[in-house]
């Protein structure tokens, strides 16, 4: 076994306030950490929240905030139309420890905060996106301390900032401390955080082959003490199983109050690259030794690989890559941009099952957490500043986007740095130069909507364009010409809403109007054809966007993303996975959220699949076999990993079922109500029977296949009827439902009544609707009863509100009556 290698090093003296120390022999095994390393607390609840646009004074500790709502941190206040808000916690100093540093670490808080403790004000940090530190130690007394954060939205006071409160937004700056707060303790000696909020820790990888590389570690120590100290760096480079590979020593004198980088270099023999294929993560832990003891210890994890572009192509590690991925935001339906730790890890495990290399963390810094995911999946990252819209350049932008490169130094994944998207070529160039300076090996990129326009641009690597061919312009078809002029797609898609549907001959969209996945279909068909058929060598294409997110688009929503604000995959989902992915099975049936048609009979059924072919059955009928390959669009294009079937639906239900005979397959009940569908000739009678609506203009129809979560129940796909389940007791699980059209407009008001089949035993019938909507005293004369069951949808206008549900106990041959009101309702029948 190879014993790890230690290097003794004499210190550096270029840093103020430390002085050169004798070389001496280090040891290899580590010293015992001391009881005074570092703690670090989350300052996670109880919080105190404020929203008010003049309140001042509350910084006081003697501020009365009893009143205030208790929340949780981290915590945004959303699309409410507040300015300005404060937060107050409280935190304990122990005895005698009050001497000691502390620092209160920021991850995020949006968009300028002033940070007092005790009434003092430690200082003001401008920018939503990147971390912040604040020394507490001056202001922290013995015993209990008040932290209040003082938060401003107001675009007026945030105009300096990236992106710029003013003007365009591309996405919703949502105010609030929506990341996590941390109380970090440490010893006298310590690696400082102070550095733009950094690690303290600077891991360096260069000149890297599989054969060797260099290592170079520079550690920012601080000595918070009077006195001057003698103090020890080590560097441990550590493997994945937390095997020592060497060690890096330096020994100093710091004097009191000083803090100096120290910096350590060697050369890694063999080392494990770093790849998608291999994400391989090593551990830098510098330690702080005085006495023999560890008196501070910080880690960071690093990963050896050489990423470059040549002649217009990429490389990781000597071989050519090309970068197929998308964009993401940092934002959820349910918290926004206050997102979860879990919220996050299921993000990134969807852009894992996916299989992009590749992901576009847009448009600013995102939470820490996020590298370190892509760090473990070997996913490339594309880090951007937030620089979107600003109409000028501002020193605070400088500050933002130093912060960012400083923060998120360490991490392998990270392969470029974007200095801004869609926004004035006039400030790349400052930007670009901000990033130079901190990272000179790393890529620096800027994503373009119009083109450098002969301008140049030293500093940056290359130039990638947004372009939404066939969605805000033009034709899907177009984009094979744009791509092969742009090489570098840093933006691409179309909209898409699972309440919107057509046929498939007739697609078409409205932009934030009208936005049916069909259409969406044939973008991504015809995009997906030309990026891994037809342009095989285009260096970079990010599909846009990975979530829908909030925007003052189609009510209050981008739709470009392969899932729902909620997380529900759409079809465009399972079409990049199959070409991203081909040797994983990928078998799906389109359009499954487009239950009820009564279009064309004959509009056919559609899927995507990698496999060599499909299987079609169709009510138990065999329809036919098609070969990958054979699907091609009106235009002549053959599109791989569609198969489609030109064949009429039957009249009412209908079971679908496609498969690749080796044990791939997808199912689907969709029903069909208009002309020219089959004559059913099925004899599976059906559990509702006799189904009336008393308004011929709002027919109503069952459906006999389980209610979904996050599915819509009204009929109405044209962008009048949004209304979606969300969450659904457990109670109501296999509940069918009653599809009417959205019986919240005045016009399509009716009473329905129907006939439970005979012999069907019992069964519950439940009337679902809004919270609020006064419809007790009706079904109670019914014969309904509050079932003590709620839940949440989304209205039409895609806000969730709550449901409340009745139900009535009903057996074969009972006849149900269900009095009509304006509001939006849904009738379940769920069979016991």
């Amino acid at each position: 076994m190879k014993r790890p290698l230690v290097f003794v090093l004499m210190a550096l003296a270029a840093a103020t306030g430390c002085r050169r120390h004798e070389e001496r022999p280090a040891a290899a095994t580590s010293p015992k950490p001391a009881p005074g390393e570092r703690e670090t607390v989350l300052l996670s609840a109880p919080w105190r929240f404020h929203a008010s646009n003049d309140l001042e004074g509350a910084e006081a500790p003697a501020f009365d905030d009893h009143a205030w709502e208790a929340v949780g941190v981290p915590h945004t206040w959303g699309e409410r139309p507040w300015r300005r808000a404060w937060y107050r916690t409280h935190f304990v100093v122990p005895r005698n420890d009050a001497g000691r540093p502390r620092y209160l670490v920021f991850e995020g808080a949006a968009t300028f905060a002033d940070v007092y403790v005790n009434g003092a004000h430690l200082g003001q940090h401008r920018g939503a996106f990147t971390r912040f530190v604040f020394d507490a130690r001056p202001a922290a007394v013995e015993g209990d301390n008040v932290l209040a954060v003082r938060l401003t939205n107001d675009p007026a006071d945030t105009v300096d900032s990236l992106p710029s409160g003013r003007g365009k937004q591309l996405y919703r700056l949502y105010g609030g401390l929506y990341r996590k707060v941390w109380l970090v303790k440490t010893h006298a000696l310590h690696v400082d955080p102070t550095e733009d909020a950094s690690p303290g820790v600077y891991v360096t990888p260069s000149n890297v082959t599989a054969q060797a590389a260099d290592l170079a570690v520079k550690v920012l120590v601080r000595n918070a003490g009077a006195a001057r100290l003698p103090v020890e760096v080590r560097c441990r480079l550590l493997d994945a199983g937390g095997g020592q590979v060497m060690v890096l020593v330096r020994k100093m004198e710091l004097d009191g109050g000083a803090s100096a980088p120290v910096s350590v270099a060697a050369k890694v023999d063999q080392p494990r690259l770093w790849s998608p294929a291999d994400p391989y993560l090593y551990r830098v832990r510098a330690e702080v030794v005085s006495d023999g003891r560890v008196v501070d210890a910080v880690e960071q994890r690093t990963g050896f690989r050489d990423f470059r572009i040549t002649d217009g192509r990429f490389l990781l590690n000597g071989s050519p890559i090309a970068l197929r991925g998308a964009g993401k935001h940092q934002e959820t339906e349910a918290h926004a941009t206050a997102v979860t730790d879990d919220e996050l890890r299921e993000d990134f495990a969807g852009l894992k099952d996916l299989g992009v290399n590749c992901v576009r963390l847009a448009h600013y810094p995102h939470a820490a957490l996020e590298y370190d995911l892509a760090d473990e999946a070997g996913i490339l990252v594309w880090a951007e500043n937030g620089h979107s819209n600003t109409s000028k350049i501002t020193t605070t932008g400088d500050t933002i986007t130093r912060e960012m490169v400083r923060q998120n130094y360490n991490h392998p994944s990270i392969v470029m740095w974007s200095v801004g998207n869609e926004t004035g070529f006039v400030r790349v160039n400052r930007y670009a130069a901000v990033v130079r300076a901190e990272d000179p090996q790393r890529l620096i990129t800027y994503a373009s909507n119009t083109g450098p326009r002969g301008k140049r641009y030293p500093l940056l690597d290359f130039i990638a364009q947004n372009t939404y061919r066939g969605w805000y312009r033009g034709t899907p078809g177009e984009f094979a010409q744009k791509a092969r002029e742009m090489r570098f797609v840093s933006e691409s898609g179309a909209g898409s809403v699972i309440t919107h549907h057509t046929d498939y001959a007739e697609a078409h969209r409205v932009v934030d109007r009208f936005e049916p996945e069909e259409y969406r279909q044939r973008v991504a068909e015809t995009h997906f054809q030309v990026v891994f058929r037809e342009q095989k060598d285009l260096p970079l294409y990010m599909l846009w966007v990975f979530r829908d997110f909030g925007i003052d688009k189609y009510k209050g929503r981008n739709t470009k993303g392969l899932l729902t604000y909620a997380g529900l995959r759409k079809d465009t989902y399972a079409l990049y996975k199959a070409f991203l992915r081909p040797e994983v099975p990928v078998v799906h049936l389109t359009s499954k959220t487009y239950f009820l048609r009564r279009g064309r009979s004959d509009n056919g059924i559609k899927a995507y699949s990698n496999r060599p072919e499909l299987t079609l059955m169709l009510n138990g009928e065999d329809r036919g076999r098609q070969r990958n390959g054979e699907f091609h669009h009106p235009d002549r294009r053959v599109v791989d990993n569609v198969f489609y079937w030109p064949v009429a639906l039957r009249e009412g239900g209908n079971e679908i079922t496609v498969t690749d005979g080796a044990g791939h397959s997808d199912s689907a009940v969709v029903y069909f109500h208009g002309r020219g569908g089959r004559r059913d000739t099925s004899d599976s009678p059906a559990l509702v029977e006799d189904l009336r609506s008393s308004n011929p203009a709002s027919p109503a129809f069952f459906v006999d296949d389980g209610i979904k979560a996050e599915w819509p129940f009204y009929y109405e796909f044209d962008g009048s009827a949004d209304n979606t389940f969300h969450t659904l007791p457990p109670a109501l699980e296999g509940a069918r439902w009653i599809s009417t059209r959205r019986l919240s407009k005045p016009q399509c008001r009716t009473d329905l009544s129907f006939e439970l089949r005979q012999g069907a035993g019992p069964a519950k019938v439940y009337v679902l609707f809004t919270e609020g909507t006064p419809f007790a005293a009706a079904l109670s004369a019914a014969g309904f009863r509050d079932a003590n069951l709620a839940g949440h949808w989304r209205d039409n206008d895609l806000r969730l509100v709550g449901f409340r549900a009745w139900v009535k106990e009903a057996t074969g041959g009972d006849k149900i009556s269900v009095p009509g009101t304006t509001a939006d309702y849904v009738v379940l029948v769920q069979p016991s």
